[in-house]
């Protein structure tokens, strides 16, 4: 933070009439009309932490005095000192200008007064309240173009009589990310205040004092921080109207603050004779937020920007000081913690009711509204979401009645599934760009027999890939199989291999789906009849081999409607039926059941009705969606046994969660309900 100090000053001239001799170039008259002219000058200081001309004092240093009286006579003197004495002045009208000027004779500051000499002292004081002549300013505002994607900037200009406009920009480089504005003004202290948009959502805001000197430019250039954060000032100095220095220092506010817990910023004054003679106004992000010494404010999450205006009494004594700050969510390290709850915006973004998300692997969001038939790729800003690119049946997309996606965060390809064909279409995702392109599409026709007639589906409700055969296996809602698609498919003829797994003994439709992140095993579930299916990958590469079944009917315990699904790591699946958690362990030679977490037992409180798993990318956290209890339970995950052990709980109020992601960095989670056409933002601490 830089900091300047500005003395504006008042010129006191007093005025003690006497006889005297009369001026050069005047005819002689008696002493008895003629004056002695002393003045006497005191100056006040006080404080502008502001944009100023470069090389330019703002700082009186010296004054000349000037008058006009009777007869026409004028006198003109200069003084680099408090006092000045002028004699065989006339008695009668006298308009005397003085002026401040800065130790390289720019003015700063005049006034005049009009004053009548008389044979007996006479006291006049000319006041300097006028800042004189007319200069430039050019500011210049600079961002982080790739981290926008729509810009907007709003700029206010205020003067000092609080007369508050809008300005444009002269030269507007926003897709660039910097804006400059140049403009010519009378001399004095202005406050420019800026906020910067992405879309309809303020990222980034600043307020800033700055000078205007007659015939100078006042040139500077801020950046508007969205995630990097400078360092914060510990203090600002400001200078009072009788000239003692107040020590003043903005308490309460550190470089990391807690989000969505209230804050207070405080000015405080070490001198109590001056702490009640200052305007302070506070400003989060471009915005006024508070006119009192003490500033109340719960900032969201991210990086922000905190400016205080100081104004004393004097003219031009605006000071302000600026604080960058980090808000983090705070709260046990992996335990989500709700930050916004996102509905469909006026800006186009779309949720509605059963929609499906995923995170892409840049952190963004693929979003699959099915009440608007819409796929969105959406960032995150201010615990909201920010449209970078919508995509509709005109665009190619099958976005109506989609039932499933799957991001790869290796090859960057994407699948969507939909039931209105039906079919499956494969994309490639462009990261920084934030853009979906199609590759190829695949029918419902998933297998064609000898004599020419094909098996179809309705829709696929689960997929998953093994990386190692690149084939994407998806579950279908007709009968107990598993569909093939070629997931790294260049062309049509690729995409279909003509070929689908099934089983010969009679189960029913299966509900959840799994495969280990290393390509070695993978599970079925089969809610109907409590049925978990494990598999081990055989020495030929076959996936879906080597099976093994867990069921109620064979009396297994705590897995009546078994359902979700989820490896937490190569060798342990965790699975869950409508209030039980549980684990299943590869020991080397067979699957084993390993602990059970039951609603309501074993310490863990409510876990009705889940509905989805799913394990962050460092495979420590397993997350919980339980809709019959309205929560999200956090279990940590043993890295070495796999073993499960209850955290925390997060209650989602009235939300009734269905599907959870997890982002890649691991620092965001997102909630779909099936009582609500929203999304819920969680931020990971």
């Amino acid at each position: 933070m830089n900091t300047t100090y500005v003395r504006s000053r008042w010129l006191w001239i007093f005025l003690l009439c006497m006889m005297s001799l009369m001026l050069g170039g005047c005819k002689e008259e008696s002493n008895a009309n003629r004056s002695t002219l002393r003045l006497s000058m005191e100056g006040r200081q006080s404080l502008d932490r502001i944009l100023s001309p470069q090389d330019t004092p703002l700082e009186v240093s010296r004054y000349t005095v000037e008058g006009t009286g009777p007869q026409g006579t004028t006198f003109s003197v200069m003084s680099n000192t408090p006092s000045v004495e002028v004699e065989g002045l006339l008695i009668g009208a006298w308009t005397i200008r003085a002026v401040g000027q800065n130790t390289h004779g720019v003015d700063l500051v005049d006034g005049q007064v009009e004053v009548t000499l008389t044979k007996e002292p006479t006291a006049a004081i000319i006041e300097l309240d006028s800042l004189s002549g007319k200069g430039t300013m050019t500011v210049r505002l600079d961002w982080d173009a790739t981290k926008i994607a729509n810009p907007s900037l709003e700029l206010w200009l205020t003067d000092a009589a609080g007369a508050k406009k809008a300005i444009v920009p002269t030269i507007n480089n926003l897709a660039q990310g910097s804006v400059t504005y140049t403009g010519s003004y009378d001399a004095g202290s202005y406050l420019l205040q800026a906020k910067l948009y992405s879309g309809s959502i303020a990222v980034a805001g600043c307020v800033e004092v700055i000078r205007v000197v007659g015939n100078r430019t006042t040139e500077g250039s801020i950046t508007l921080s969205l995630d990097k954060y400078a360092d914060v000032p510990t203090s600002l100095t400001l200078i009072n109207k009788l000239g003692v220095p107040v020590q003043c220092t903005i308490a309460g506010i550190s470089a990391s603050m807690s989000a969505l817990i209230p804050a207070t910023a405080e000015l405080v004054a070490l001198n109590e004779r001056d702490s009640g003679t200052l305007d302070v106004t506070w400003y989060l992000d471009g915005q006024q937020i508070s006119s009192a010494p003490t500033c109340t404010f719960t900032p969201s999450s991210g990086s922000h920007r905190l400016d205080v205006i100081a104004q004393g009494a004097l003219l031009a004594s605006s000071g302000s000081a600026s604080i960058s700050f980090t808000a983090s969510v705070s709260g046990t390290a992996g335990v989500p913690i709700p930050v916004g709850e996102i509905a469909d915006t006026i800006d186009g973004l779309h949720v509605g009711m059963d929609a499906r998300a995923a995170f892409l692997p840049d952190g963004k969001i693929l979003l699959a509204s099915n009440q608007h038939q819409t796929i969105q790729v959406c960032r995150i800003v201010r615990d909201t979401l920010e449209v970078v690119h919508t995509y509709t049946a005109l665009d190619g997309f099958n976005a109506a009645g989609v039932t499933d996606l799957f991001v790869d965060n290796t090859t960057y390809r994407v699948a969507i599934a939909d039931s209105s064909r039906p079919g499956l279409s494969l994309y490639q995702y462009e990261i920084g760009i934030g853009t979906l392109t199609k590759l190829v599409d695949r029918s419902n026709a998933y297998f064609t027999k000898t004599d020419g007639t094909k098996e179809t589906f309705s829709s696929i409700t689960a997929s998953a890939l093994d990386r190692q055969s690149g084939i994407l296996y998806s579950l279908i809602t007709d009968a107990p199989r598993l569909v093939e698609s070629y997931f790294y498919a260049n062309s049509q003829a690729e995409v279909d291999t003509n070929h689908y797994v099934k089983w010969y003994k009679n189960y029913e439709v299966f509900d959840g789906l799994a495969i280990s992140a290393d390509g070695k095993n993978a599970a079925l579930s089969e809610s109907s009849t409590g049925l978990i299916k494990l598999f081990r990958k055989n020495t030929n590469g076959v996936l879906f081999s080597n099976d093994q079944d867990f069921a109620t009917a064979s009396g297994e315990l705590y897995l009546n409607n078994a359902k979700a699904l989820c490896f937490v790591n190569g060798d342990n699946l965790a699975y869950a039926t409508d209030n039980d958690l549980g684990r299943f362990s590869w020991t080397g030679t067979t699957w084993t059941q390993c602990e059970v977490y039951t609603d309501d037992l074993n310490g863990i409180g409510p876990m009705k009705s889940v509905q989805s798993l799913a394990v962050n990318s460092l495979g420590n956290l397993l997350y919980v969606a339980a809709s019959g209890s309205k929560n999200l339970l956090t279990f940590a995950i043993s890295t070495s046994t796999g073993e499960l052990g209850y955290l925390e709980t997060t209650s989602l109020g009235d939300a009734m969660p269905k599907r959870v992601a997890v982002s890649p960095k691991n620092d965001h989670l997102i909630v779909l309900s099936e009582n609500k056409g929203s999304l819920l933002l969680c931020k990971l601490p």
